[in-house]
């Protein structure tokens, strides 16, 4: 495939094929791709990344998005936002959500440790906890909170099946807490209970 040296902006009707190699370098006013989907079935996908590992012993395999300071910012700094927006008639009829981590296990998963969603809080030497610093930052805010207040649970968990030793465990011997869920902090397991009724 021939390659060609563009000197100013580019359009193409009909897409480009193979690879970029190089950098992308941008102006303070950031790049932006903006789609438009006006489909009333199937799944829309503006971007896909895809990779195939084939070399064993090979780490990686993502898309990595940086975000480098050092300087001291203002109200907030993030690496990666995901955000939606629901209009006045917009919903989801399913399960809508502004993230998703999703991991398919397989026979070859027999050893290893596995998890949608890993969270590290990395703390080199001399690093501050400033004013409060925790794994998990989650809020609610706007005028309906009220309705969050009364009709919203803080996780949901779906698809387990209640068993002894199980991640979640009903008929416990806990008086009216009548149920636990598992959760393991260093090479230990442990059982949060969980009450049926809440506490009055």
């Amino acid at each position: 495939m021939a390659r060609t040296t563009f000197s100013g902006p580019v359009k193409s009707d009909n897409g480009f094929e193979g690879s970029f190699v190089g950098t992308l370098n941008s102006t303070e006013t950031g790049n932006t791709i903006t789609t438009t989907n006006t489909a009333t079935s199937g799944t829309f996908q503006p971007l896909v990344v895809s990779t195939t590992m084939s070399g064993a012993g090979a780490d990686g395999g993502r898309a990595n998005f940086n975000m480098n300071t050092n300087v001291a910012l203002g109200s907030f700094s993030n690496a990666l936002k995901a955000e939606v927006t629901y209009g006045a008639s917009g919903r989801t009829t399913g399960l809508g959500s502004a993230f998703v981590a999703e991991m398919t296990l397989s026979a070859g998963t027999s050893a290893g440790t596995y998890a949608p969603l890993e969270i590290e809080l990395n703390a080199p030497t001399g690093a501050s906890t400033g004013t409060r610093t925790s794994f998990i930052y989650a809020s609610t805010q706007g005028a309906g909170v009220a309705a969050v207040d009364d009709n919203a649970v803080f996780f949901n968990l779906q698809g387990v099946t209640a068993g002894s030793g199980h991640i979640f465990q009903t008929g416990t011997t806990l008086g009216s807490a009548g149920a636990t869920i598992k959760v393991r902090v260093g090479n230990t397991n442990f059982f949060l209970p969980l009450y049926a009724t809440q506490i009055t």
